[in-house]
């Protein structure tokens, strides 16, 4: 009874809907296919996160040269929204986050 325990959690999920996931031996091919998936995923996201490493260096550049000007930093400051998230000051004006 075991060793037939052991057997079944060798391989991966055969997964049902609502059901107890079946597990199965898996092929070479299938292996190869389920890392080239994996591997095409992490493709991806290494690209969304450049994106988003460009998109947020334009921003952090943006708030720069808006802070630089004393017209705006003055109606930012009679508005009240003379503040800014911690990790965003830090980045703006170069200092670390404590």
């Amino acid at each position: 009874m075991l060793d037939q325990r052991m057997r079944q959690r060798k391989g991966v999920p055969d997964g049902g809907l609502g059901k107890r996931p079946v597990r199965r031996r898996i092929s070479a091919t299938e292996m190869m296919r389920l890392f080239q998936q994996e591997a095409e995923k992490q493709r991806v996201l290494v690209k969304k996160s450049d994106f988003t490493q460009a998109r947020l260096l334009f921003v952090i550049e943006a708030v720069k040269d808006l802070l630089s000007e004393d017209g705006f930093s003055t109606l930012l400051r009679a508005e009240g929204l003379d503040t800014m998230p911690r990790a965003l000051a830090a980045r703006v004006y170069g200092k670390a986050v404590s």
